[in-house]
């Protein structure tokens, strides 16, 4: 493992795992095979994250967090709290998702479905869901769930274009 990191006696990571440098790692977090996680990073507890995942710089777990398979975060990502991230899902850069409503009552439970785009600085509220193959665009504010396969923009997010297929 690189230099530098404060990792947990419990982190357990599959074959190929890579680490960069000046991470934080806390108990109770699992990591599969072939996964890269580079510098500045925190994964709090119970971050569990699967097979061939790129984890990039100055990404911030909350913990109790479920990362599927072949997943992209990149660089100064903030994971609330209880987010599940399904397979195949690429995470654009600086893009915020939150567990608590302005009024401190913890919702959670953001889920994330297989193969979605999300796009720079958008930001997921509580407890919402974004559907499988959904492209959220750059800046959005997600404020209701994105279920219907498609594109979705604006402050708030709405859908602006379906696609087609499967």
């Amino acid at each position: 493992m690189g230099g530098f990191n404060v990792v947990d006696g419990s982190f357990v990571h599959g074959d190929g795992f890579r680490i960069g440098e000046f991470n934080r790692i806390h108990e109770n977090v699992r990591v599969g095979d072939d996964v890269t996680i580079r510098n500045f990073i925190e994964l709090r507890p119970g971050t569990v994250i699967g097979d061939g995942c790129y984890i990039d710089s100055g990404v911030k777990s909350s913990g109790q967090n479920r990362i599927g398979n072949n997943v992209v975060i990149r660089y100064d990502t903030i994971l609330a709290r209880e987010v599940t991230v399904e397979d195949d899902v690429f995470i654009s850069p600086q893009v915020t998702t939150v567990y608590k409503t302005h009024e401190r009552k913890a919702v959670g439970g953001i889920l994330i479905g297989r193969g979605a785009f999300i796009g720079t600085n958008a930001t997921l509220m509580e407890g919402v869901r974004i559907g499988s193959y959904v492209v959220i665009g750059a800046k959005a504010l997600v404020t209701r769930d994105c279920l219907e396969r498609g594109v979705y923009t604006g402050i708030p997010a709405r859908l602006r274009r379906r696609i087609e297929g499967g």
